[in-house]
């Protein structure tokens, strides 16, 4: 390799963690980690972190965007920045703090599903491929230029987790090949994103959803349930207490029940009527009981076929 790059770091785990580790390792020269605010619950472990592998963790007080701390980062005299996972905008004064701008890592393929949670966007709306994208930064959320990207085929029994596994560990080795490009000279070609609206977009959301029987069918509520699983709650309500639903498979047919209604229950199987089709609940917790499968519930709890969920 040539001369190393001097790379500023910007991050929140876990996407960062994984990122990181992997310069680390390939010996990138990190010369400033930026964390999120002192206030996010991973500020703590991200600090003890970086400072056991003796980074330079630079604090601010309420954003990066900071005039002060915007001088700092300009001291360190670096070549680039990356960006692995931030919940800020960030100012044109702060992408200035480097010479060749900042990289963000997103796991899309932009244009698509730009925004805060495209892992539960890409799930929820039934898509069956997606994938990673490496750009440069400007003003605005990942609209900047494209460096890099990566395709990949959903399975059937994909869900957030496991969208966001892939792609941070995907992310991570497309980062080491652009900045290695980069820092070997290599000139990196850039497409330009269009900037139209007509694009999907991956807005963040609330993270709480009502499994509302007669609103969703089974089809519906099961996509909805793998794009909240494990990080959102998809919740409906049996006898008084809410019941989150964390696994289940859509059964499509057509039906005269009620929905909500329980249509079996037994140690093998306990299905619920949607708008269309049956939803059959695999696995569940139920207020402060705890966690359980069909067997476990059925058992513990006997539900019958003339109750409702709501």
């Amino acid at each position: 390799m040539n001369k190393k790059l001097k790379i500023i770091f910007v991050g929140i785990p876990d996407m960062a963690l994984v990122c990181l580790m992997n310069l680390i390792a390939k010996k990138f020269n990190i010369v400033g980690v930026v964390p999120p605010h002192k206030n996010h619950a991973t500020f703590d472990f991200f600090k003890t972190f970086a400072k056991e592998r003796n980074l330079n963790f630079m604090e601010f007080n309420e954003t990066p965007n900071e005039k002060e701390y915007i001088e700092k980062l300009k001291e360190l005299n670096a070549d680039i920045g990356v960006v692995c996972s931030y919940n800020k905008k960030f100012s044109k004064e702060f992408l200035k703090t480097t010479k060749m701008g900042y990289i963000n890592c997103h796991p899309s393929l932009l244009p698509y599903y730009r925004g805060a949670a495209p892992y539960f966007h890409i799930v929820n709306n039934g898509e069956k491929t997606s994938g990673i994208t490496l750009h440069f930064m400007d003003e605005t959320f990942d609209t900047g230029d494209i460096i890099y990207q990566e395709k990949f085929d959903l399975i059937p029994c994909e869900t957030m987790g496991s969208i966001f596994n892939r792609t941070t560990y995907m992310l991570s080795d497309a980062l080491i090949e652009i900045l290695g490009q980069i820092q070997d000279g290599k000139e990196i070609q850039k497409i330009k994103q269009p900037k139209e609206k007509d694009f999907i977009e991956a807005p963040k959301v609330d993270g709480n959803f009502r499994a509302r029987w007669n609103t969703y069918s089974s089809v519906e509520l099961e996509r909805l349930i793998r794009a909240s699983n494990p990080f959102y709650n998809v919740f409906t309500t049996f006898r008084g207490v809410n019941l989150k639903i964390i696994k289940a498979d859509a059964i499509e047919l057509k039906h005269n029940y009620k929905p909500g209604q329980i249509v079996k229950a037994d140690e093998n199987e306990f299905l619920v009527a949607a708008k269309k089709g049956l939803l059959s609940l695999k696995i569940f917790q139920i207020g402060s009981w705890g966690t359980y499968d069909t067997k476990d519930f059925y058992n513990t709890f006997t539900p019958t076929c003339d109750e409702f969920l709501s």
